[in-house]
């Protein structure tokens, strides 16, 4: 049984499933190449049209073939029928839509990758169905006595089901509206759009949370601990005071200008980022009265605040099952499975991967460098691997393409930009040369999963890079942060094997299995998708060397040569 599922809002894409398990994922974003793209699910545009043909195209199946297709999107739009647009009726047949609750595609999401004993499945983002639509919906949740919080023009924003093992059932709900007040019809009661409204507040954009994130460590949160900014009551209610944030908070960074250095803003976001902390912790105990366990299941796009899982997973001693794409274009998925489930009465899990998106051949890349300026090499992977790491030992920041493209906002080794995690300036230079990003933002590792422990605080896998733990050793500069913590990735060979060797060539080479490992792109920009994509970027930037699956690009006669470019 072949499934579409289509996630609309922001972060919007397409998914493939066939009887119950993920072929084929992909954000909208890396195939227009503007980022966190949306798609409307009331008429066929050309963005679309591009995320569905990826899929079938990369499954060899078509339209026909679908037994449904599975829509989910926080928007009023409910009722997609753009497939219908421009087809005569009698032309082909059409598979139906099944209109999914948005944070039920979540929590199918977040459970098809988890051990399928009984657990509570947390999700919790901005925002995502309307209340007063959900009944119009094709798809209805299982309940199991839950506690509701819901206001008027209220949309879903904390959504808690227990999984007894067989049937997911609703058990709370958080619905407000607006939150009112001097924060007007903007900013929804919801922890999610506390987050956007920090995210616009210090970088001048609401989708950039990850941004908040990094800064918070160079503040303080004691300069705010006065502000009841987020709170949990007895039965559940929650409550967000923006008015007391606005009262507060009169410099707002209108021009998104880099604010690094202004402790201001630090202190703001390291106050949010405090509150989090404690009102997930909070939430979980509270939960954990509904149905006692220690197996908790995450997703919504507040999970991918890896400083508060890393926090949740302490403090009460749970096992935090997650995936990497949490965020909106994971709903693709969790619609598909929703579907799957609801006809057939089954759960097929899989292990945690993000690597979802088409893998280019050898041919596909030797395509997109025909007629290129500068100097090309194929080599057999033996060398491809030394080569490339006695590069990154002597310095040099490296572009890598190989396999499957992520489908989440990580970049795991197949859509990264790699380099020396044990140089002091690398940081700079990235920030400086290739990524060219504020100087607060923290760069992330990946190590082998079998060394972890001797360089970070970190007990079990780390795989698609939701876990901020201290880091052990000083050795490794280039990737720790203000706080000595860093974003860690895990990498075993099963997962990603040349990856995974090509980390022990490093260590062969240094003694240290651990790079760098940032996403392929540059500031302001989607991760790179194709060969093409990863040629234009390198082109464009202060790299040293483009690997892309066993040919080693080096850069074109007009640029700096790798000796000149630090």
């Amino acid at each position: 049984m072949w499934i579409l599922g289509l996630a609309g809002s922001h972060n919007s894409g397409a998914a493939l499933i066939r009887d119950g398990k993920v072929v084929v994922a992909v954000q909208t974003e890396r195939l227009v190449r503007y980022k966190r793209q949306a798609i409307r699910l009331d008429e066929m545009s050309a963005d679309t049209v591009q995320v569905i043909a990826y899929c079938l195209r990369y499954a060899g199946i078509d339209l026909p073939d679908l037994a449904a297709i599975a829509t989910c999107t926080p928007s009023r739009s409910v009722h997609p029928r753009f497939a219908l647009r421009d087809l005569p009726a009698a032309s082909v047949r059409l598979p139906p839509f099944v209109r999914v609750p948005h944070h039920l595609a979540h929590a199918e999401y977040a459970l098809h990758y988890a051990p399928q004993d009984p657990c509570l499945v947390l999700v919790c983002d901005g925002s995502g169905t309307f209340e007063d639509q959900r009944a119009e919906l094709d798809i209805q949740e299982e309940e199991h006595h839950p506690i509701k919080h819901l206001g008027e023009n209220g949309k879903e924003s904390i959504s808690a089901y227990r999984f007894d093992g067989t049937t997911l059932s609703l058990i709370y709900r958080v619905a407000y509206g607006s939150a009112g007040g001097e924060a007007g019809a903007e900013w929804l009661a919801s922890l999610g759009h506390l987050w956007e409204w920090a995210a616009s507040y210090c970088h001048g954009s609401r989708h950039e949370a990850g941004k908040v994130m990094g800064l918070a460590p160079f503040g303080s949160a004691s300069v705010h601990a006065d502000l009841r900014t987020i709170g949990l009551h007895p039965r559940g209610e929650v409550r967000i005071d923006f008015d007391g944030l606005l009262r507060r908070c009169l410099r707002p960074n209108t021009s998104a200008a880099d604010i690094s250095g202004s402790q201001h803003h630090q202190d703001i976001a390291a106050h949010v980022q405090r509150v989090t902390n404690d009102f997930l912790v909070d939430l979980v105990r509270f939960l954990q009265t509904r149905f006692d366990t220690k197996n908790v299941c995450y997703s919504g796009g507040v999970a991918l605040n890896s400083i508060a899982n890393e926090h949740l997973r302490r403090s009460l001693g749970i096992n935090l099952h997650m995936n990497g794409s949490c965020e909106d274009n994971g709903t693709a998925i969790g619609a598909a499975l929703a579907v799957y489930h609801a006809r057939t009465g089954r759960r097929v899990p899989e292990d945690v991967t993000d690597y979802h998106g088409r893998h280019y051949t050898s041919s596909e890349v030797e395509e997109a460098l025909r007629g290129y300026a500068g100097r090309v090499e194929r080599l057999e992977r033996a060398e491809l691997l030394a080569r490339t790491a006695r590069a990154l030992s002597s310095g040099l920041v490296v572009g890598w393409l190989q396999g499957r493209s992520e489908f989440g906002p990580r970049a795991l080794g197949n859509r990264s930009i790699l380099a020396d995690p044990r140089d002091p300036s690398m940081q700079r230079i990235l920030n400086e040369r290739v990524k060219h990003r504020e100087a607060f933002r923290p760069y992330a590792p990946a190590v082998v999963e079998e060394r972890a422990a001797e360089f970070f605080d970190l007990e079990g896998p780390s795989p698609v890079m939701l876990r901020v733990v201290p880091v052990t050793v000083s050795s490794l500069p280039a990737i720790t942060h203000v706080d000595g913590s860093a974003r860690v990735q895990t990498v075993n060979r099963r997962q990603n094997p040349i990856f995974y060797d090509l980390l022990k060539q490093f260590e062969a080479e240094t003694g240290v299995p651990v790079l760098l490992n940032t996403s392929f792109n540059v500031a302001g920009e989607p991760i790179v998708e194709t060969p093409a994509d990863a040629l234009r970027t390198f082109i464009a930037s202060g790299m040293d060397l483009l690997v892309m699956e066993d040919f080693m690009v080096h850069p074109p006669p007009s640029s700096t040569s790798p000796g000149d470019r630090s």
